[in-house]
């Protein structure tokens, strides 16, 4: 089950991410889109990879995230809710 902040962050991943297997997102780019909250953004970030909807991804220079499979098919079933 997932927090209102968690659906939040993976919303804001499915939106920038287009929901594209492939594309993957840098952390900073979910911080910014959340002032205040870098705390609570990495945080949910974790859970969200530890519940298996988030994967992480490693570049050269940061830390990327991911949505997985399951991540996707959250992602349709709020947009058909919505």
């Amino acid at each position: 089950m997932l927090t209102d902040f968690e659906r939040d962050i993976l919303v804001k991943l499915c939106l920038e991410t287009n929901m594209a297997k492939a594309a993957h997102l840098p952390e900073h780019v979910l911080v910014r889109r959340f002032p205040n909250m870098g705390h609570q953004v990495r945080k949910a970030l974790s859970k969200l990879i530890s519940k298996g909807y988030v994967a992480r991804h490693p570049t050269r220079n940061e830390m990327t995230y991911q949505l997985t499979d399951i991540g996707r098919e959250e992602c349709r079933k709020m947009k058909a809710k919505a």
